[in-house]
């Protein structure tokens, strides 16, 4: 009898697992259902890396023609601001009056733009921001060709109702074209037509009232807006509204309520950094002129550096908002606080020193409202993101008219030199409150429009 040794002997008794002993030869069978096995393990793993859902092609185009769009909305909204003078000759009115010009549009926004997002959220956005868009047109030129001051004063109503309805569309646009991944870069792209617009549009528009009169200004600029129209529509990707969840158990559980408070504190938020920043802003010319001692003549090109610094800036923020939304914001705030507060100190050393600091200012604050637009549009649930649009829209509009208003209670009881800290102080405790209300986590939000189970956070990209 031949002893058997454990894992050599006869056919089947049990191996071991001592390294010295060899498994018996694999058949040639085995083998191709091992390779077979493996090469379905390899498909099954690169699967699952590839993305469910791979972003679509980045909309550049489209994303372009709406920044036309925003670029005439814009310049719209600002164009009286340098023609006050010249538009209250041709009616024999004093400028007060004819001020009045800036103070009904930005009424007719802030009372019409919740309501019409409400009222429209079921309309197909593409229509809808072209039918704004004609409404813009229509009322700059009726704007043109005004025979009374009343007939004025409705053309600027009716603007202030298109471009309220435009940006309850406009805002939430971008984040209908693109993946949550690319969304600040779609919004950077969109916003720069407002850049352009504080740069060139409104500049070239009061250069033209100056050399041919206000109503070739208000003319010329509906004859663009009748251009990007037809931009628009060519250009201009569809995107259906969203539809609201059905009403079940599950949804009435959903984060609607958190969702909500989220669009509340965006717009809380938007209320001090903005109002802190018009407290200076609405009165910087006479602040440079007579605190900072500024030649007259040298004002225009300061506020064209500032501006083109702010261009410069929103062009490069998109890809930064992208991969570290929280960081990008409240840097960009703390700096505008910080800077804001260096101004008398700089305006103290020298000319040199303050135009940096107003450089560097212009540049923190010019991406402080594509942050937080970002920061609403992820936040916001898709069948919401009209109203909160709209509410974001209120918002910055109320803080502009409000910041004029604190401006002038600050210059009435402190004097101009308090400007630049009582900005500093309103934009600091804007920041307190988004710190207060972000909590610091790491996941990617490229996988969810709104992923936070908080109503203010926005994880960043490793």
């Amino acid at each position: 009898m031949v002893p058997t040794v454990r894992g050599v002997g006869a056919p089947g008794t049990s191996g071991s697992a001592q390294g010295s002993e060899k498994a018996p030869p694999m058949s040639h069978d085995s083998r191709a259902t091992k390779r077979a096995a493996n090469r379905r393990l390899r498909h099954h793993r690169v699967l699952r890396s590839r993305p469910r859902h791979p972003a679509p092609p980045f909309p550049r185009r489209g994303l372009l023609a709406l920044a036309a769009a925003i670029f005439v909305s814009m310049s719209t909204e600002f164009l009286p601001g340098g023609l006050l003078p010249n538009i209250a000759a041709t009616f024999d009115r004093p400028v007060t009056d004819v001020g009045q010009l800036i103070t009904v549009f930005a009424g007719a926004v802030i009372l019409t733009a919740a309501p019409l997002a409400v009222l429209t959220r079921r309309v197909p956005r593409k229509p809808l921001a072209i039918v704004a868009l004609i409404g813009i047109a229509a009322a700059t030129g009726l704007a043109a060709f005004a025979p009374t001051f009343e007939v004025l004063l409705i053309a600027r109503v009716s603007g202030g109702v298109a471009h309220g309805l435009f940006w309850s569309v406009a805002a939430a646009y971008a984040a209908d074209l693109v993946a949550p991944s690319q969304l600040g870069r779609a919004t950077a792209i969109t916003a720069a037509g407002g850049s352009v617009a504080g740069v060139l549009g409104v500049p070239l528009g009061n250069a033209l009232g100056q050399a041919f009169g206000w109503r070739v200004a208000f003319g010329t600029l509906a004859a663009v807006a009748v251009l990007v129209v037809l931009l628009v529509v060519l250009l201009l990707p569809a995107v259906a509204p969203s539809r609201a969840l059905p009403r079940t158990s599950s949804t009435r559980n959903h984060s609607t309520p958190s969702a909500i408070g989220g669009i509340l504190l965006v717009c809380a938020i938007i209320l001090l950094v903005v109002i802190g920043q018009t407290t200076y802003g609405t009165y910087s010319v006479v602040w440079l002129s007579d605190v900072a001692s500024i030649p007259s003549a040298s004002i225009p090109a300061f506020l064209f550096g500032t501006g083109l610094a702010a261009f410069v800036a929103v062009s490069g923020i998109g890809r930064i908002a992208d991969r570290s939304p929280n960081t990008a914001l409240l840097l960009g705030i703390a700096l505008a606080a910080v800077l804001s507060a260096l101004f008398p100190l700089s305006a103290a050393w020298g000319v040199g020193p303050l135009v940096i600091a107003a450089l560097l200012q212009a540049m923190a604050f010019a991406v402080v409202p594509i942050l937080l637009q970002t920061r609403m549009m992820r936040i916001t649930p898709p069948q919401q993101r009209s109203t909160a649009a709209a509410l974001q829209t209120t918002a910055f509009n109320v803080a502009i008219g409000g910041g004029a208003v604190v401006g002038a209670l600050v210059v009435g009881e402190w004097g101009l030199e308090a400007l630049p800290w009582v900005a500093a102080l309103l934009t600091g405790a804007g920041l307190i409150l988004l710190l207060l209300t972000s909590p610091s986590r790491s996941s990617d939000p490229a996988s969810d429009p709104h992923p936070s189970s908080s109503p203010m956070e926005v994880p960043d990209v490793p």
